[in-house]
């Protein structure tokens, strides 16, 4: 190796949405290994990191986001298995009168649980569960009940 080490960024988001006052949370299914994450890709030439969150939502949830202000931001770092380092910045976002749906160029399923169901899911970072639940105290005590 020549000691250069490639480096990527992606952004995504913890993505909720309230129906009859429940708070459901959107996952998306990895192909490769079928575990369920957050949605997320990687950052485009000129995007910034909350413009990549919104179009990779869009992309692979299918549902048109807002990003919340002042709620939790989690930032991640870990080295692929090809060598390349990879740092993602989670937001949160909400969406509200829409179905999620796979984008037609993306394969995967799209699916919403409450945070009660998320618990016994196959998710594909350890982190994920706690950032959800860190997302999901957070708006229990800034915005309970809505979104």
């Amino acid at each position: 190796m020549t000691g250069i080490q490639r480096f990527e960024r992606s952004a995504g988001a913890v993505l909720l949405t309230v129906l009859e006052g429940t708070r459901y949370y959107v996952l998306v299914e990895e192909c490769a290994t079928g575990s369920l994450g957050l949605p997320k890709g990687h950052q485009e030439t000129g995007e910034t990191l909350r413009e990549t969150a919104l179009r990779e939502i869009w992309e692979e949830a299918g549902v048109k986001a807002n990003l919340v202000k002042g709620a939790p931001v989690q930032e991640t770092e870990y080295t692929l298995s090809g060598g390349t380092r990879k740092h993602v910045t989670y937001f949160t976002a909400v969406f509200a009168g829409q179905v999620p749906h796979p984008h037609p160029t993306e394969a995967g399923g799209v699916r919403i649980y409450t945070l009660r169901q998320i618990t016994g899911l196959r998710l594909n970072h350890p982190s994920t569960l706690a950032f959800i639940q860190q997302v999901d105290a957070w708006m229990e005590e800034h915005r309970p009940g809505g979104i």
